[in-house]
């Protein structure tokens, strides 16, 4: 198995530190290489998990934030640990085509914050119909073609991956819907408004329901995953690459000693 490439930067603040899967470390499941053979494989599913250390280890100042901006809002809104503040997520990701033949192949992008994990295969939206289309990805979901043995390679942005973080905590947290949360832009908004879950049988719901959420307040993705859609015999590898700007990541990334690092996995999120 070809080893991805890790740069270890330490002590450099807001300069990027790329995420090597580590199955020693305390998230040996996690999966930098996808293969699918777009048949009895049709579809592949990996995950990163940041690198975050536990709030107790930060500096004392830092964890001192969280309870001074809970301060600031309206303490119906819980300020969560993991902010977007903290460090911002980009993916890298390369798709070579084993086969002979032209193809096509989709490369979507989930992820989780502290609260809740987006897999958007567990989101019904209308029981009612059959005809109704399955709840969208955070990002990706663009058929992409390639040539005959082949290679592509793309990047999910820092920005997509923030607008990903917001849409999630909207969908989560405020009960908005994946479609609309997912093709609107939020990331450059002071706040968003929590509605009431809509109701597809008695055609009611998402009226606007207690305070907004401002954006110091708004939960960062703390695991990325990745689902892989090929329509023949591909691989994909693909790499995490974060940025922090307050000392939240771990120098070592996913080979720091157990316990030195908060491998979240919260319940997907189920409307």
């Amino acid at each position: 198995m070809r080893k991805l490439v890790f740069i270890l930067l330490v002590g450099c603040t807001n300069d990027p530190q790329y995420v090597e899967c580590a199955p020693m470390g305390p998230a040996p499941n996690d999966a930098c290489r996808l293969n699918a053979d777009g048949d009895m494989i049709a579809e592949a599913k990996g995950s990163v998990h940041i690198p975050i250390k536990p709030d107790s280890l930060w500096k004392a100042s830092d964890a001192a934030r969280r309870d001074e901006l809970q301060m600031t809002i309206d303490p119906a809104i819980e300020v969560p640990v993991y902010r977007l503040e903290h460090y911002d997520i980009s993916v890298d990701w390369r798709v070579e085509n084993m086969a002979d033949a032209e193809s096509e192949f989709i490369v979507d992008l989930n992820g989780a914050n502290e609260v809740f994990a987006y897999d958007p295969s567990l989101i019904i939206l209308d029981a009612e119909d059959d005809e109704a289309p399955p709840a969208p990805p955070l990002a990706g979901n663009i058929p992409i073609n390639i040539a005959a043995k082949g290679v592509v390679t793309g990047t999910f942005r820092e920005d997509q991956l923030r607008e990903a973080a917001i849409d999630l905590d909207q969908i989560s947290r405020g009960n908005v819907n994946p479609f609309r949360a997912t093709l609107t832009t939020t990331r450059h908004d002071d706040s968003f408004q929590p509605v009431t879950p809509y109701d597809y049988v008695t055609m009611t719901g998402g009226e606007p329901s207690g305070p907004a959420v401002p954006s110091v307040a708004w939960r960062q993705l703390v695991r990325i995953d990745i689902v892989f859609k090929p329509q023949g015999p591909m691989r994909i590898d693909f790499s995490v690459r974060v940025r922090e700007h307050v000392e939240v990541i771990h120098e070592m990334g996913l080979n720091a000693p157990a316990g030195e690092i908060a491998v979240l996995d919260p319940a997907p999120y189920v409307p």
